[in-house]
């Protein structure tokens, strides 16, 4: 346990860290008001399939090849070199998702991590060069026709790529911050920004955990050739963890609850909207079985439910995530699959069985 002076003297830490975040987030009303609502939108649907059937409230206790996007602080604990990838079929298979992510513990006081992001929708029709237009008002009139050997396709993407930091900065307490680049395209036209997002985890007692994440800290910018640029504006997610292990049973239990504060606005999905900020929250619960079973339960920010089903070994472990209800009932459910490998202990199987 954790003594009283030792929580008072680290409490003043993560307040500190937290204000300073919530400051630089919360600069003015003018910056507030020129955010654009939906322009980091794909961003928030969330990475790693444990993490997401989870409703994405696992903020203060994420794997560690998730923690590059949800909480890059807690890699600071990260113990072996591991690597995730993930595939998602959202809405009946409508949108893509594909993660991909690596961690490496450092030799020094900070650990690292890399991960790469995609969504997109592909195949699209193009029928802008089928239209036989006989008289040249540029609409499909009576009469006219389109020539099918002239449609053709083009996608959608919005790309990220991950590069983040985790170290202790004192016992119980871990930082870290987060580097993105990021890209979005729809056909011929094309978008660059880059932003920094800065985390904290605290470990309160021996099994519950505090998290926050500031995100796009410093306003993300996205430019486009034209000059008609974007913005996505600040926005914080709090975490809270608790692991209840009972001796005479071989399962751990796992509460999770969060909440999204966003700055933008917005009212439709909100749970709660004070003013120009508005709240979502997050709940869920894993089940761990002995140590190779996981069931789990999740409701995301926008009060869909999901379930999920992990199977951990010794080399790494295969998870499922199924959304459904809130927008999934009208779209469709998604199905996300994801597969993460410990490296280390893959090369000591390898050298010693193969």
């Amino acid at each position: 346990m954790i003594n009283n002076s030792f929580l008072k003297i680290h409490r003043r830490h993560i307040i500190s860290i937290l204000i300073v975040g919530m400051v630089i987030s919360m600069t003015s009303p003018p910056v507030q008001a020129l955010g654009d609502k939906y322009a980091g939108e794909f961003l928030k649907i969330g990475m790693g399939v444990r993490e997401m059937s989870l409703g994405g409230a696992s903020l203060a206790m994420p794997q560690s090849t998730a923690a590059v996007y949800w909480n890059p602080a807690t890699l600071a604990d990260a113990r072996s070199i591991s690597g995730e990838f993930m595939h998602t079929e959202e809405f009946a298979g409508v949108l893509n998702l594909d993660y991909i992510s690596l961690v490496l513990p450092g030799s020094g006081e900070w650990s690292y991590g890399l991960s790469f992001f995609r969504s997109g929708v592909d195949g699209i029709p193009d029928t802008r060069s089928a239209l036989i237009d006989e008289n040249g008002n540029g609409e499909l009139d009576p009469g006219e026709r389109l020539d099918f050997g002239k449609i053709g396709t083009f996608g959608a993407s919005e790309n990220a790529l991950f590069f983040a930091m985790g170290r202790q900065f004192k016992p119980a307490l871990n930082v870290g911050g987060t580097v993105k680049a990021l890209y979005k395209n729809l056909g011929t036209t094309a978008a660059f920004g880059i932003g920094f997002d800065l985390a904290v985890q605290y470990r309160v007692l021996e099994n519950l955990w505090l998290g926050a994440i500031v995100r796009d800290a410093t306003t993300t910018f996205l430019y486009y050739p034209d000059g008609d640029n974007e913005l996505i504006v600040p926005s914080i997610q709090l975490g809270t963890a608790y692991q209840i292990a009972p001796n005479f049973m071989p399962v751990v239990l796992r509460p999770f609850v969060g909440m999204d504060i966003l700055l933008e606005g917005e009212t439709n999905q909100a749970d709660w909207n004070p003013g120009f900020i508005s709240s979502g929250f997050r709940l869920g619960m894993e089940l761990q079985i002995k140590e190779h079973i996981l069931l789990r339960l999740g409701r995301d920010n926008l009060g869909s439910a999901l379930l999920g089903l992990g199977l951990n070994t010794i080399l790494g472990s295969i998870d499922y995530s199924l959304a459904m209800g809130g927008s999934y009932t009208e779209l469709g459910q998604s199905h996300r699959i994801g597969l993460t490998l410990h490296f280390d202990e893959l090369g000591r199987f390898m050298r010693e069985y193969l």
